[in-house]
């Protein structure tokens, strides 16, 4: 509205034009954050997404922080995967992250950081120890000659224990307990054979 010095008016409507600006992302999503211990190089994690207020705009990625030691990024799709040469063990460190940076088609970044959970796997046993290996001659049947203990990288493993070879004849394991005792029949003398021999097989619950 005009108004002149004698209070007479005119009124006229204008457009006003809104123009785009470039705004920063605003932030980042991550399509899973976990990944299994013994983890072939290569595999994925999951798949980070940015997040920006202006519509089409386009991203880059890379890892700015975190285990970038053990994780990598593809700069065009956001796929966050295990590097050549890392390990990961759920029993020494079941817990990595990494930071995020999205930049936009025009520089603008946002940083974000991610936790990424290496979840538990059963591995196999990988050693077996006899408290005792010696019997005397002429034991009676049931005679205990020593107990099996199977070792496990993952923590809380139960076993069971059996004979798969060596002189079983003589010799019986309790499956339970890891126990070998002398078998009813068997006969020791020391004067005849002085060097007997079992292989134990331990299994894990898995």
């Amino acid at each position: 509205r005009v108004t002149d010095q004698g209070g007479l008016t005119y009124d006229e409507a204008f457009a006003i034009n809104v123009t785009n600006v470039n705004e920063a992302p605003t932030d980042a999503t991550l399509s899973n954050n976990s990944i299994a211990e013994n983890s072939a190089a290569g595999t994925v994690v999951g798949t980070v997404a940015g997040v920006d207020p202006d519509g089409g705009s386009t991203f880059t990625y890379s890892l700015v922080g975190g285990d970038t030691a053990k994780y990598q990024i593809d700069s065009s799709t956001g796929a966050i995967s295990l590097k050549s040469g890392a390990s990961l063990n759920y029993e020494a460190d079941a817990s990595d992250s990494v930071t995020v940076r999205v930049t936009d088609q025009g520089g603008l970044t946002y940083d974000e950081a991610f936790a990424i959970n290496v979840t538990n796997v059963n591995e196999a046993p990988t050693d077996a120890t006899l408290s005792n290996n010696s019997i005397a001659e002429n034991s009676a049947a049931g005679t205990v000659v020593g107990t099996v203990a199977g070792v496990d990288p993952d923590g809380g493993s139960t076993f069971t224990y059996s004979l798969v070879g060596g002189d079983t004849a003589k010799y019986q394991i309790d499956s339970s307990t890891g126990a070998i005792s002398l078998k009813s029949g068997a006969s020791l003398n020391y004067e005849a054979d002085a060097s007997d021999s079992v292989t134990v097989r331990v299994t894990d619950q898995g």
